[in-house]
């Protein structure tokens, strides 16, 4: 009789301790910001980042992932702008979320949206992020060139001499450098949509 008492009081005990679990269902939007700077120039494939959740996610009225919690994830691709075309890429990989408590749940999420730099934009299936296009720039250095190369060819009575000098000069100078590094600064907004259902318990 005493060890029934004495085992229906430690199971009375525990029962609060022991949470019901709570499915995120496939689909759910998290709203998080970048902890610190990612770039096509420093970065590599394999880095991880840190990505606060910015906004509370609930189910059924009740918050499961609050503000505060992390996303910890990597670089999971990474390529950087071409010199004529082409542009920097990096596919951010969410692996799991870390409560305040310190449980951590593995997660399945493909990012859909970032926000925070006007020239980048999240593009394909997979949720790559592309930065800007370097065909824009080269063709303005070129025709800038070109045009410094007219007027000065005005000079001596050659304005179109002057202008494919001054043209090629300009094209060979920007194949020289790369196009625009793809940066997303600290507190760019990542928004997450998960492919899986998420357990949390």
């Amino acid at each position: 009789m005493i060890k029934r008492i004495l085992f229906l009081a430690v199971v009375a005990a525990l029962l609060p301790a022991v949470a019901p679990a709570q499915d995120l269902p496939a689909g759910t939007i998290v709203h998080c910001r970048l902890m610190q700077t990612l770039s096509t120039r420093v970065n590599y494939p394999g880095d991880a980042f840190t990505a606060g959740i910015s906004e509370p996610v609930t189910l059924n009225g009740r918050t499961v992932i609050p503000v505060g919690a992390t996303l910890m994830g990597r670089v999971a691709t990474l390529r950087r702008s071409g010199r004529v075309k082409g542009v920097g890429e990096m596919r951010l990989l969410a692996d799991r979320i870390v409560l305040a408590d310190g449980r951590s749940f593995p997660v399945n999420a493909v990012l859909q949206t970032t926000s925070g730099d006007d020239h980048t934009k999240v593009v394909g299936q997979e949720g790559v992020v592309e930065g800007p296009h370097s065909r824009a720039k080269t063709i303005g250095e070129t025709a800038g060139m070109a045009g410094g190369g007219a007027l000065i060819g005005l000079l001596f009575a050659h304005p179109l001499v002057g202008m494919a000098v001054g043209g090629t000069t300009g094209f060979v100078d920007r194949m020289r450098r790369r196009g625009d590094d793809l940066t997303l600064v600290q507190g760019t907004v990542l928004d997450y949509q998960l492919t899986r259902e998420l357990t949390l318990r």
